[in-house]
């Protein structure tokens, strides 16, 4: 069994993280809602990162807003996570609107006697690796959710 705060490895039946000093009763009762509240009095050492859902949050809405809403960070913005959340939405957004323009402007150019296959093949690669890179951060997403891997902000009852 590994700490759900540090990832240090743990006996089956420990109530103790001996690396990181947490209670596995602290991480039971977890509240997830207190982490808006923590973030806005500026206690950023309140909020901790663990692999267990708490009872505030929901496993099964995590998982179906990654599945759904994925790309564009949905399943981030749910559990709190911002930064990563906004990056999803930008490259995903970006990704959309730049393979619009550029479907648009090649089919355009393309009527055009002096436009070179070229320019359109290379733009087709960049586009499919950038494509690529985007769906397979969302696949690890889903993958890390449907494992239990995937860590959410909670803030840990007192000692």
């Amino acid at each position: 069994m590994r700490c759900p705060c540090c990832g240090a490895r743990m006996n089956k039946n420990a109530s103790i993280c001996f690396k990181c000093g947490t209670k596995m009763s602290q991480i039971q009762n977890a509240s997830h809602q207190a982490v808006k509240k923590a973030r806005a009095e500026y206690e950023p050492e309140k909020v901790v990162y663990t692999t267990h859902f708490p009872s505030d949050l929901s496993y099964s809405k995590t998982l179906l807003m990654c599945i759904f809403l994925g790309l564009w960070g949905g399943h981030y913005y749910y559990v709190r996570r911002p930064i990563p959340g906004i990056i999803f939405t930008v490259c995903w957004t970006a990704y959309l609107l730049f393979y619009l323009i550029c479907g648009l402007v090649c089919g355009f150019l393309n009527g055009y006697p002096d436009f070179e296959a070229y320019n359109l093949e290379v733009l087709s690669v960049f586009m499919a690796m950038m494509g690529a890179l985007i769906f397979v951060c969302w696949v690890w997403d889903i993958i890390r959710i449907a494992t239990k891997r995937f860590k959410v902000p909670v803030v840990l009852e007192e000692k």
